[in-house]
């Protein structure tokens, strides 16, 4: 199950999440990814757990926690297109557009 963290403080590391979530079963991978100028406007990691009841229960357990002076916003990754947000109004003809004359 992929996790991601959110609100990484610009000092965490890959060891840093990797001991964090090592305490609730194996962690397959890890990734932090660094945006913005200087690569710690936004930062954020997607956690690889192979057992989905541990990665939950690391979930449950880091959400909010503090790691290197952020709290963490930890919840299960969106990846692929069946976990993309639904909804919206789709395409077709806007109300604001005038009405096409039949020829």
């Amino acid at each position: 199950m992929k996790i991601f963290a959110g609100k990484l403080s610009k000092y965490v590391t890959e060891a840093d999440l990797k001991n964090a979530f090592e305490k609730f079963g194996h962690v397959t991978s890890i990734y932090i990814l660094r945006f913005g100028e200087n690569g710690d406007s936004f930062l954020y990691g997607i956690i690889e757990m192979p057992v989905k009841k541990q990665a939950l229960a690391a979930i449950k357990a880091l959400n909010g926690k503090e790691i290197k002076g952020m709290l963490l916003n930890v919840h299960p990754a969106r990846v692929g297109p069946e976990n993309r947000r639904k909804g919206g109004r789709g395409g077709g003809r806007r109300f604001s557009d005038p009405p096409q004359k039949k020829t």
